[in-house]
């Protein structure tokens, strides 16, 4: 299930700014940005809202917006599958979960549908829906199981298990150390930080502020750093 190669994927960002300017707005949203996601291993991204976590993730994916401008460089060794977060926006709204999952099946022939939803905890009797009949949650998951069909070497997830319930949430995380574990390279953005702490599962954690990288390292390495917005997160004050 899933891959069973050993190539040593990666996705990097070298020097990354990005700016965007729409005309009526414009801000620098990621600042000389580096970041490396390597192979079989889990990289956990941290921040507060707006601090350009999911700019990283459209970075990764090829899904800057066209008033976007950067500069530096995104490397891709591999393909890259993509959870978003708002799970919705992996689906057309006019065709079942299902028949979307079946299409994803058909073409990648890499998963099967079963396999995909069983490690998303997406439940069966819900893929005869339309996306938008799903719960938060369901549709999430069917996301992560969307995602998982294509096969990617790097898997880039936004926020995962925002909408699941502990148990679920437990149950998706091991789903994805076991991907990672076949040589896949993934990251995740998250704040789920307690359930990290007491898994194990991320390799790494990147933690960003206003659109830049304030520290990278290990659970142990992060939680003895003496920048107080990094030990923020280890008191349990989310941003």
């Amino acid at each position: 299930m899933g891959r069973d190669d050993t190539r040593g994927v990666a996705a990097e960002l070298r020097s990354l700014t990005v700016d965007i300017d729409t005309g009526r707005w414009s801000d620098t949203v990621i600042t000389k940005v580096d970041l490396s996601v390597p192979a079989r291993q889990i990289t956990a991204l941290l921040g507060g809202p707006g601090d350009g976590k999911t700019m990283i993730a459209y970075a990764l994916t090829g899904r800057l917006p066209d008033s976007a401008r950067t500069t530096g460089e995104v490397l891709i060794n591999g393909n890259v599958g993509y959870s978003p977060q708002d799970g919705i926006d992996a689906f057309t709204p006019d065709r079942t979960v299902g028949a979307q999952l079946q299409q994803l099946e058909l073409r990648y022939r890499s998963w099967t549908v079963e396999q995909a939803c069983a490690a998303a905890h997406y439940p069966f009797d819900a893929l005869n829906l339309l996306p938008q009949h799903n719960s938060a949650g369901q549709i999430q998951r069917a996301s992560i199981a969307a995602a998982l069909l294509t096969g990617p070497d790097i898997l880039v997830a936004d926020a995962p298990t925002a909408s699941l319930d502990q148990g679920t949430a437990f149950g998706v995380w091991k789903s994805l150390r076991e991907y990672a574990d076949t040589g896949a390279a993934l990251l995740v953005i998250t704040h789920d930080l307690p359930l990290l702490a007491a898994t194990g599962y991320a390799d790494r954690l990147v933690i960003m502020s206003k659109g830049q990288i304030l520290e990278a390292g290990t659970m142990a390495e992060l939680s003895v750093s003496e920048d107080p917005r990094v030990q923020m997160y280890f008191r349990g004050s989310l941003g």
